[in-house]
């Protein structure tokens, strides 16, 4: 059999693909990445958002699953096990999965714990590293596991001398000293990403951010900061001027990116040069 494998949207491999071409090709059959206008005996379609819209060569037979299609289907749980083919992406220089899901947090704005449930450990880095030099992990909520599953990550992250891009951000309120401690300790692929989405939690991301740089230099942090969900516009402007204050890079994630002052406000924020030289009340949108 034939198995055709489309990725509508997303800039990174699809897991999902990746696990359902490594089950079909347990049971002999031959996969590929969709390509319209070839013949498949049976085509799947992973999505992320749900805004995306599907190409219109997918065929209607096409099995559909993702957050883009549904917050309920899952893979079966004989595919969820199957290692990655990376094969399926030309078998890139780096390794992607999970080692917990679900989040011990229900933010109004985030569908991880609608979709995946509760926080639970799932594995660790060799349930999806083969050797990589290097290691994407997709965990949501990674400092909200227990601290022995943190420690035994960041070891065998160590061990094998891994350079990791901790992807979904880690948990600043959630931060303790021993979290920092061990974070310095590996090789980053990019900057640790946190978040600052309510500025109610500034006393929080204050203090966790005291214990990161008494570990490392805040240069090699970023900070998210959601922006035109339930925040004001002194809101938004007072959390990116405090971390720019902090010596942290602020990355604004606009909720609504049709909204002007949304799409305006993260333009001068994450294009770091005119950052650094124009301020707000003087910038102007082209």
């Amino acid at each position: 059999m034939r198995v055709g494998l489309a990725q509508v949207d997303g800039k990174w491999p699809n897991l999902a693909l990746m696990r359902l071409s490594a089950w079909h090709k347990q049971q002999g059959d031959e996969t590929e990445l969709f390509t319209p206008l070839r013949q498949y005996d049976r085509v799947y379609a992973s999505k992320v958002f749900d805004f995306t819209p599907d190409s219109r060569y997918l065929p209607a037979s096409t099995i559909k699953g993702g957050t883009g299609y549904s917050l309920t289907d899952t893979l079966p749980d004989e595919v969820e096990a199957c290692f990655p083919d990376y094969s399926l992406y030309g078998n890139p220089d780096y390794a992607m999965g999970f080692t917990t899901r679900g989040c011990v947090r229900s933010c109004p704005f985030c569908v991880v714990s609608r979709k995946e449930g509760r926080l639970r450990v799932v594995g660790d880095i060799y349930s999806f590293w083969s050797g990589q030099k290097e290691a994407v992990l997709l965990d949501n909520n990674l400092t909200a596991a227990p601290i022995e599953h943190f420690k035994v990550v960041i070891e065998q992250i160590r061990t094998n001398g891994l350079r990791v891009d901790f992807s979904q951000g880690l948990d600043l309120r959630l931060l303790t000293d021993e979290h920092a401690a061990l974070l310095a300790k590996v090789r980053l692929r990019k900057q640790i990403h946190f978040a600052w989405d309510n500025p109610a939690d500034e006393i929080a991301v204050r203090r966790g951010l005291g214990m990161v740089a008494a570990h490392m230099p805040l240069s090699r942090v970023m900070v998210y900061v959601l922006i035109g969900f339930s925040t004001t516009r002194e809101e938004d402007l007072h959390r990116v001027e405090s971390l720019r204050g902090l010596g942290v890079d602020p990355f604004v994630m606009p909720f609504n990116k049709r909204d002007r002052y949304q799409r305006n406000f993260a333009r001068w924020v994450n294009h770091k040069a005119i950052f650094k030289s124009v301020p707000w009340a003087e910038y102007k949108a082209s």
